[in-house]
């Protein structure tokens, strides 16, 4: 565990540029409660010795909510930062290699409210974007990795038809492009001018040569696709049903995974 931890930092100080401090009042807020947890270990804890009472899961939670829809980016970046320290005080001889990391408290946190709710519901409230989406056209593209590896990609136009989250950004009627990799275990088959339920994450310079949206993977090969008002979510990832009309539908998600300041 040292060796590896050991090669993660160094591996993190030569992938992440330097860069400035920029991220929301939000994303402050669920990272001090991240640090305070930092400071109490000298090693990455395991669950069973992670404790959190309901009250603490449910406070936490929704900070963690509130920074990843106010501010995604920002959200990343002040994890690359803290990556970036970190392994300049283990180089420094400052910090043991035996901290846990800022990503491994996260990392805690996220499981914990797992327990309480479950990882579906973790997945779907920190992904930032959902959107009702009209695929206007797509083209393939080849990406090219930080270590110089060719991988084949999909990017798709599209026209939001409604924002179920990320109203702070973006807006009906707004053009949207995203990305994402052809996998091989991994397929998506969106159809020109059909309308889909998307969810969306960003990525960010400071961990991709690629910056903004990109498609957020939940079940590996499935499309959510919208048609005569009706959406289809095979193997019912949301709980919500596997058909139902597109308006219960977002009534219903809204009501489970939108969280209201």
């Amino acid at each position: 565990m040292k060796i590896i931890l050991i090669l993660f930092l160094f591996s993190c100080a030569n992938i992440f540029p330097q860069f400035e401090k920029k991220y929301s009042q939000e994303v402050e807020d669920f990272m001090n409660i991240v640090e305070e947890y930092w400071r109490n270990f000298n090693y990455p804890p395991q669950p069973s010795e992670f404790h959190l009472t309901d009250k603490d899961i449910d406070n936490v939670m929704r900070k963690l909510y509130f920074a990843i829809a106010d501010d995604p980016k920002g959200y990343e970046n002040y994890i690359v930062r803290r990556y970036n320290e970190q392994a300049k005080e283990f180089k420094e001889n400052k910090v043991s290699a035996t901290k846990p990391t800022i990503g491994n408290i996260i990392g805690l946190i996220q499981f914990k409210i797992a327990e309480k709710y479950s990882k579906e519901f973790v997945s779907i409230i920190t992904t930032p974007y959902f959107f009702r989406v009209k695929i206007k056209n797509k083209t393939s593209s080849i990406y090219i990795d930080r270590e110089g590896r060719s991988h084949d990609q999909t990017i798709i136009n599209g026209k939001i038809e409604y924002v179920v989250k990320g109203k702070k950004r973006f807006e009906k009627g707004e053009n949207i492009i995203f990305i994402y990799l052809n996998s091989i275990n991994c397929s998506r088959n969106f159809e020109i001018d059909k309308s889909y339920f998307i969810p969306l994450r960003v990525s960010t310079m400071k961990k991709s040569n690629y910056e903004e949206l990109t498609l957020q993977w939940f079940d590996c090969n499935t499309t959510y696709q919208i048609e005569n008002e009706m959406i289809k979510i095979p193997g019912n990832y949301f709980k919500i049903a596997e058909k139902t009309s597109w308006k219960d539908f977002k009534e219903q998600f809204s009501i489970k995974y939108l969280i209201r300041n």
